[in-house]
């Protein structure tokens, strides 16, 4: 389902926690289900765009910050927690909105199709 768009997101934001090739079709959509999953299809890109424009931004300031660090005389542990947190929080933005994509996916589904999804998607 979201295959395609899961390379548009950063690797090193992603959750991990699902399949990237889960097959939809197993589930039966109805037709307003499947307007509903190209809309949170819609919505994935938006986030992983998002995700991605915000990591080259992030890239462009990491080098900087990074020599910095080494160019010090001595090893400033609180720097390096510094830029460690900044660069993992930054990323964490996306996992969120991957995470609440999945959260509506969930309750877009019956209760079977959910176990059914639960059962081949999550890892």
């Amino acid at each position: 389902m979201f295959a395609g768009l899961v390379h548009a997101a950063p690797h090193s934001i992603q959750l991990d926690d699902f399949h990237p090739n889960c097959n939809f079709r197993q589930l039966n959509l109805s037709q307003d289900q499947h307007n509903a999953m190209r809309k949170i299809r819609s919505d994935y890109k938006t986030a992983a765009d998002k995700a991605f424009k915000k990591e080259l931004r992030v890239d462009r300031t990491r080098r900087r910050s990074i020599i910095q660090i080494l160019s010090k005389p001595s090893f400033d542990q609180n720097s390096a927690r510094d830029y460690v947190e900044s660069r993992y929080l930054s990323s964490m933005d996306f996992s969120v909105d991957e995470l609440a994509i999945q959260h509506r996916i969930y309750h877009l589904l019956s209760p079977e199709q959910r176990q059914m999804w639960l059962s081949n998607c999550l890892r």
